[in-house]
């Protein structure tokens, strides 16, 4: 089998069909069922985060037949025709898709080069596949080779502390636009990754009344105590807003939940009273409307894009390139060794029935040969095919790992008649 993926990102698709294509947590199950029922699609993760879209598969047959599938669940989902999808997408095949998830691990390719939210969103994404029982060897092989990564660079070398997040990038649009984050009365809508760490900047920069708001008020209460903040149900946020001064959004819903009215009205009971919202969330979290109000600003991910697009890149980005690529190249060749394994022990097998059988019938012609006799002339059989077979074993091994590796053990099964054994011995790279 060979791993793929599809990607749509930041890098290649505009903001507004990302947020058409943003698969929400309630409906990842849905997804990945569908994706996973495509015939030639073994084996799949979903990857959904507030700037990208990507589909991680391990599968056999052509490529391009298999994204050809991809697009269209994708497209029906986000109802986004799917020739744009083709069309904006980036489909990598083996290595390549490898060490892109190496990379996106690492925050390479994040909006926020460095930032460490990622990590935390492919492991919820391996835990949705896990459950949804779309998942197997091959592509938790793969996320795990991806979070190793992910901890060399950031124990390594410095990108986390010289990379910022989009919660950081966020605060610091606050920060300036408010004119100090100290004493300001802060509310986040949300309890996931991105919320709970925005939380915390917000308590470490200083904000006076923090309020933690969540559909899930045992998870709100939790976040809420653990930065010294009080807690309300996301329902009851509309009354809160009065005396906000920033409200930061990051829930996983798949339609707004902060409507123009509601702030409309939460304004006027604070006379005019300026609000920042910072929506972070893919699909949006706000009403487009409530950047249209009278003393409200409202910053989203593209805005925030664009500020984080005039910030330096990080010094410390062409060392994590490099344990990308040694990681990538590392994982690479253990799966062409493993993909040679099956291959080697089904011809051993099969030379071996071969000497047995012969054996038996010369014991048989032979009935006078004693025990003992019969032992010594299956070992010299035994021992002559183990020599015969020690090249080939070795050369298979050699070979397996080079760029013609699966050429390689295509002709070894051919040579040995292994077709039997073909499907146990793709390569997944």
């Amino acid at each position: 089998m060979t791993i793929l993926s599809l990607s749509l990102s930041y890098r290649n698709t505009p903001v507004e069909v990302l947020e058409k294509l943003a698969v929400p947590p309630a409906q990842q199950a849905s997804v990945l069922t569908r994706l996973h029922a495509v015939p030639a699609i073994d084996e799949v993760v979903l990857l959904s985060t507030c700037n990208r879209v990507e589909v991680y598969a391990a599968a056999h047959g052509p490529a391009e037949q298999v994204t050809q599938s991809v697009a269209n669940i994708m497209g029906a989902h986000g109802r986004v025709p799917v020739n744009e999808v083709l069309r904006m997408g980036r489909l990598r095949v083996g290595a390549v898709a490898a060490e892109h998830l190496f990379s996106v691990a690492c925050g390479l390719d994040s909006m926020a080069v460095g930032e460490e939210q990622i990590v935390a969103q492919i492991k919820a994404a391996a835990r949705a596949s896990a459950a949804s029982g779309t998942t197997g060897p091959a592509v938790t092989g793969l996320v795990d080779a991806a979070l190793r990564a992910s901890k060399r660079a950031r124990t390594e070398t410095t990108i986390s502390t010289e990379g910022i997040s989009l919660a950081r990038a966020a605060l610091d649009l606050a920060d300036a636009h408010v004119g100090g984050l100290a004493g300001r009365d802060a509310v986040v809508l949300g309890t996931g990754s991105l919320g709970k760490f925005a939380a915390r900047l917000l308590r470490e920069s200083g904000v006076g009344r923090l309020t933690v708001a969540s559909r899930d008020q045992e998870r709100a209460a939790e976040v809420a105590a653990a930065v010294g903040g009080s807690y309300l149900r996301a329902s009851e946020i509309a009354a809160r807003l009065a005396g906000a001064d920033i409200l930061i959004c990051a829930t996983g819903s798949s339609v707004p939940v902060v409507r123009a009215d509601q702030v409309q009205a939460a304004r006027a009971r604070a006379g005019g009273r300026p609000l920042l919202v910072l929506d972070l969330a893919m699909p949006p979290d706000v009403d487009p409307g409530v950047g249209r109000l009278a003393e409200v600003t409202l910053v989203d991910l593209s805005a925030l894009g664009q500020h984080l697009a005039d910030r330096e890149v990080p010094d410390q980005v062409p060392a994590v390139r490099a344990i990308v690529a040694a990681e990538a190249a590392a994982y690479i060749d253990r799966q062409e060794r493993a993909a040679a394994a099956p291959v080697i022990a089904a011809m051993h097998a099969q030379l071996r029935r071969l000497a047995d059988a012969e054996l038996a019938r010369l014991h048989d012609r032979l009935p006078d040969l004693s025990e003992e006799q019969q032992a010594e002339t299956a070992a010299t059989v035994h021992r002559i095919l183990r020599k015969i077979l020690h090249r080939p074993t070795v050369r298979a091994k050699e070979f397996s790992t080079g760029p013609e590796g699966l050429v390689y053990l295509e002709a070894l099964q051919q040579l040995f008649g292994l077709g039997a054994h073909a499907d146990d011995t793709r390569a997944i790279v």
